[in-house]
């Protein structure tokens, strides 16, 4: 083993490999190996499957924690990289502090997107693949970065929103219940037979094939008397997959059933009184 050692000494020491022996050249290398190894374990980290966690909590969580790797293994390779050119270690250290304080406070709305964005992946609001709206914006959950949140609306559009507008805003999640409640706010004339209406309506809907029974059949109420028309609300479950074609088909049914039915939905009118001044 002695013989060994000694002999890589010698070839190291040789003038081939003289150039070993500069330090800057170690900072190099180490700094390019520490760049080649962070790829390596971003592209392995972004293939697994996390022990215990359903598909779309690993297509969330895997990006974070493959961007968190890679930057500390390119910060360690940095550390190293100094200390091989004989910056001290306590220097150093401080350095680094130093650094980072400043950071931090040039940096105060950056870091306030990673720490939403941790929020964002501790208690998990939102998850890739689902549907989402908020004040701001709305669309397909793509990914949730360290910095911000990728979505992608029903116009094909990319958006990015920053993780700190996503944390503190109002967001409304489509995709964690199997059903959704529709609601159809219609209004009558006033000529018009309620207890008819009611009933005409609640048959309609109920012959969709999609309309649920449970939690609750559906249902029709009269909500108020307007300026011009009775309302009415009509309600009934249906499930949360093709949403926007069901309501669309019940929609037409329901106008379709009121005008066999004779039964108008009238148009905004206002009645004016005038007077003779003599």
């Amino acid at each position: 083993m002695e013989n060994i050692i000694s002999k890589l000494s010698n070839i190291i020491n040789s003038q081939a490999f003289i150039w070993l022996n500069i330090p800057l050249v170690w900072a190099l290398l180490i700094l390019i190996a520490g760049w080649f190894v962070s790829r390596i374990i971003h592209n392995i980290i972004n293939k697994i499957k996390l022990p215990g966690a359903s598909e779309a909590a690993t297509l969330t969580v895997r990006p974070v924690l493959a961007a968190v790797s890679s930057y500390i293994i390119i910060l360690v390779s940095i550390y190293a990289a100094l200390t091989k050119l004989g910056v001290p270690t306590g220097g150093l250290l401080a350095a680094f502090g130093g650094a980072a304080l400043a950071i931090g406070l040039a940096l105060q709305g950056t870091l306030s997107n990673i720490a939403s964005g941790v929020m964002l992946l501790v208690l998990h609001p939102i998850r890739v693949g689902e549907y989402i709206e908020t004040p701001v914006s709305n669309g397909t959950v793509v990914s949730i970065g360290l910095f911000s949140t990728t979505l992608n609306n029903i116009e094909g559009i990319t958006i990015y929103v920053p993780n700190s507008e996503m944390w503190k805003s109002r967001i409304q999640n489509y995709a964690r219940h199997d059903v959704r409640k529709l609601f159809i706010d219609i209004g009558v004339s006033y000529d018009t037979d309620l207890s008819q209406a009611q009933e005409c309506l609640i048959q309609v809907i109920s012959a969709h094939d999609k309309v649920q029974t449970v939690p609750t059949p559906p249902e029709c109420y009269v909500t108020g008397f307007g300026d011009s028309a009775i309302n009415l609300s009509c309600r009934c479950w249906l499930p949360a997959s093709e949403w926007a074609k069901n309501t669309s088909e019940i929609r037409i049914a329901v106008k379709k059933a009121l005008d066999d039915a004779k039964i108008k939905i009238p148009f905004p009118q206002r009645v004016i009184t005038t007077k003779n001044s003599d």
